[in-house]
């Protein structure tokens, strides 16, 4: 199990640095509704998570692909090359769009959330509507599936895996928590330079996680 979180953990890693998401739970922090709302968005990106992840794993491992000499097995090993492709041109299209560094529109909404809009927000930007996410949550579960760990581990996998991937977001909450007097000072700085430098950032991770994709999914096929 130890052995499978680590290959997921940077996959992991990739999920949790979401500029956009971070900034939204900034956002939130510094609003009058900043706590209750902050954390049911990170509750929405959590549930997705686990959610998306573990139908994944169910559709690999009733396919067979935990068994290394399925054709299952290695079309997992495909999709993920396949991926790590997409992840590498979504790194040229930000970095065409740098130069936009422009607050989503959507991010003005926030304030005027409840309490299930910002759960329903945390869903929707952890996954449909993140074009890196959803790539890495389904190379996540595919490589889950492959595993011969028994369910309970696979659960527990699962469950680390998506906390894993809401760490980033955590910690504007947390500082709203600790420091409710202080957020707006402590945080506006961070929120001003993720939106500035959001399509380099992105540009990087998409790079650096495509690689890992391909690299995995190549490894996986040739031994």
């Amino acid at each position: 199990m130890l052995h499978l979180l680590a290959e997921l953990f940077t996959i992991g890693i990739g999920v949790a640095i979401s500029p956009l998401a971070i900034v939204a739970v900034i956002l939130m922090a510094t609003s009058g509704k900043g706590r209750s709302n902050g954390t049911a968005f990170i509750i929405g990106c959590y549930v997705f998570s686990v959610v998306f992840v573990s139908l994944c794993v169910l559709l690999g491992r009733s396919a067979g692909s935990e068994d290394a000499d399925s054709g299952a097995h290695v079309t997992v090993d495909v999709v993920e090359i396949v991926l790590g492709l997409l992840l590498v041109g979504l790194a040229v299209m930000q970095w065409r769009n740098r130069n936009h560094t422009g607050t989503p529109k959507w991010m003005n909404a926030l304030d005027g959330m409840s309490i299930w809009q910002a759960f329903i927000a945390g869903v929707l930007i952890s996954g449909p509507l993140s074009p890196k996410d959803l790539p890495l949550l389904i190379a996540a579960g595919g490589r889950i599936s492959q595993s011969t760990l028994l369910v309970n581990e696979i659960v527990i996998v699962i469950l680390i895996f998506a906390f894993i991937g809401v760490l980033a977001v955590t910690v504007p909450w947390l500082i709203s928590v600790v420091s409710p007097s202080k957020v707006e000072v402590r945080l506006s700085g961070a929120r001003d330079w993720l939106v500035a430098n959001h399509s380099v950032i992105m540009t990087i991770l998409f790079i650096i996680l495509g690689a890992k994709l391909i690299g995995s999914g190549v490894a996986d096929l040739v031994y």
